[in-house]
């Protein structure tokens, strides 16, 4: 792997917080490289060998390849080392206004979901991961002390009931169907290709959830850098797109009380920890959210 390095590699792209290093290659491929010994985090490495086991079997396995995959030439995997070496991509710029590219990444995102779980990646379905009291109030306390930067601007009575009633919510929102899922589906992960398709990359949370919980993130991530997208356009297009792949009818308002649960879920566990000096106009846009929810 060093020898490659110095001979084959032009430049670094990024050395992230998650510890994989990813290169461009001099004849414009794209590698990415793990050692479990650089992970801040040794869990991570099992993610990144999910990521590793789901691009091999979809390259040993070409007529079930999803079109939105990135062109993959190489993995390999060991218990200390991941190499993955892809065709080189540009980044997709998604703008607000632009519903014909949204309904692209939808349809993008809906043929995901429509794909087949490796086995590799099947696991039993486990109990809800319902919190403990403990942990409510743990979050139900960051949120306090968010809001607390902003004395007066915000009711906390909420934080009350979702902390009583999120286990409920959980149970709920566990009952979804469980399909194939991205787990970090936002705009930073899709590129495009040389015909303009919509390509997904960065699969270290790729396993089996409800289709709900990848919507809700890119819109709300897409709602973090200042693009905002109404869910019930989103998920019509999404249920658009899925029929046309599969023949199936989802329920768009069903999904929506997903989306609704799994942003609630999310925010009340953990957006408390990111908001720590944000303005008073930025907490409201999660706080405000949650609320709704």
């Amino acid at each position: 792997m060093e020898k490659y390095l110095f001979t084959e590699v032009r430049r670094q792209i990024k050395d992230g917080q998650s510890g994989a290093e990813v290169w461009e290659t001099a004849d414009g491929r794209v590698l990415k490289y793990v050692r479990r010994e650089s992970l801040p985090d040794p869990e991570m490495f099992r993610q990144y060998q999910n990521e590793a086991y789901f691009y091999r079997y979809f390259k040993e396995n070409s007529r079930e390849r999803l079109r939105c995959l990135p062109e993959v030439l190489e993995v390999q995997v060991s218990d200390q080392e991941i190499l993955i070496l892809m065709k080189k991509y540009r980044k997709l710029f998604l703008e607000e206004s632009n519903e014909e590219l949204l309904g692209r990444i939808m349809g993008a995102l809906a043929e995901i979901h429509a794909g087949k779980v490796p086995a590799v990646l099947k696991k039993e379905r486990k109990q809800p991961g319902y919190l403990t009291k403990e942990q409510i109030e743990d979050c139900r306390a960051g949120w306090l002390s968010v809001l607390a930067e902003h004395p007066g601007v915000f009711d906390e009575k909420i934080l009350e009931e979702a902390g009583a009633n999120i286990n409920e919510i959980i149970g709920w929102h566990e009952k979804e169907a469980r399909v194939l899922t991205h787990g970090d589906f936002h705009r930073d992960n899709l590129l495009q290709g040389e015909n303009g398709e919509i390509l997904v990359c960065d699969w270290q949370g790729v396993g089996e959830g409800g289709a709900s919980g990848d919507i809700s993130f890119f819109l709300s991530r897409l709602g973090a850098d200042g693009v905002g997208i109404e869910p019930e356009k989103a998920v019509a297009l999404y249920c658009r797109e899925r029929a046309g792949l599969t023949g199936e009818t989802v329920s768009s308002g069903e999904l929506l009380r997903h989306m609704q649960a799994a942003n609630l879920i999310t925010s009340f566990q953990f957006w408390h920890e990111y908001l720590h000096g944000s303005s008073s106009g930025r907490v409201r846009e999660v706080y405000g959210k949650m609320v709704m929810d």
